[in-house]
């Protein structure tokens, strides 16, 4: 760490005009320095990706972040819009405490090399971040976070019930990237779309991966919700029960790793499980909150 004077930071801010500017959203522009102030202004700390200031703003000095990586700024200030966007999300604890200072942030990654703060942003789906975990010993402490607190994601158990003592259930068989091979057969689910119900991304699911229209149900009921991971995810998932007329539907191939579908009876679908052949947990849960429904009706 390197002390720098009034004219270093004139001289950075003429390099670097834009990220000095009035108006922009991380930062305050030099006013009149108040005299007699027995701190320094201008630049304190200069690193290869970041500069830490202080300035005056006409009433009151103010330390903050000049970013001079724009991905370091989105990784910084994203987190903080998130923050305050989730507050839910950031809820204070004694156990796991979360530093909320942009400083000690900078700091560790540049003392670590580690990344926090808002590290992948998949949109409207899905973000990861890495909150900086306050303590004797701090650390990054990593999750995936989803912009509806009302859920992520849906997962459908389609049930054939052309004969109702012998119902039979559609799964899929896909090619699951995380894992870089088949999962064992799964029931359809996907990301809640923004704009739409948790009901109508249950049909719009069973739409795009088992072709079943809306005219093919006679019943759509919800079972219950599910978190998947809670040592590393935030998302709540609804599960639902459709229950389908007609003949058993083929999936929709060729999509999203999709390969296949296959209709099993519900002895079939336990024997899987038992054996560990189907290992996909949402399945799982959904299978067993369908299960409970059976025995309290």
């Amino acid at each position: 760490m390197i002390s720098h004077t009034m004219k270093r930071y004139a001289h950075l801010k003429s390099i670097y005009p834009d990220r000095f500017a009035d108006g922009q959203p991380d930062g305050l522009c030099m006013k009149k320095l108040p005299v007699g102030d027995p701190f320094p202004f201008g630049v304190l700390e200069e690193h290869e990706d970041w500069l830490w200031v202080r300035e005056w703003n006409g009433s009151a000095a103010e330390e903050r972040p000049v970013y001079l990586d724009r991905h370091l700024k989105k990784q910084i200030e994203g987190y903080f819009a998130l923050m305050e966007r989730r507050p839910d999300l950031f809820t204070p604890s004694d156990k796991v405490p979360i530093c909320s200072d942009r400083h000690a942030m900078l700091r560790f990654i540049e003392e670590t090399g580690r990344q926090v703060g808002l590290v992948f942003d998949n949109g409207k789906f899905y973000q990861v971040v890495a909150d900086l975990i306050d303590g004797p010993h701090p650390f990054a402490y990593a999750r995936v976070l989803y912009p509806d607190s009302k859920g992520n994601g849906t997962v459908i158990i389609p049930r054939l019930i052309t004969n109702p003592d012998a119902p039979l259930f559609g799964i899929l068989h896909i090619f699951r990237h995380s894992i870089r091979k088949m999962s064992g057969g799964e029931f359809p689910r996907g990301f809640q779309e923004p704009d739409i119900t948790p009901e109508e991304n249950a049909l719009k699911e069973l739409s795009e991966e088992f072709g079943i229209t809306k005219d093919q149900l006679t019943g759509l009921r919800l079972l219950g919700h599910s978190r998947a991971d809670t040592g590393l995810t935030s998302g709540q998932v609804q599960v639902y029960l459709a229950d389908i007329a007609g003949v058993p539907c083929d999936a929709v191939t060729n999509h999203e790793g999709i390969l296949r579908s296959e209709w099993l009876s519900e002895s079939e679908l336990e024997h899987r499980m038992a054996k560990g052949e189907l290992i996909d947990g949402m399945s799982q849960t959904a299978f067993l909150l369908y299960k409970l429904s059976q025995t309290i009706q």
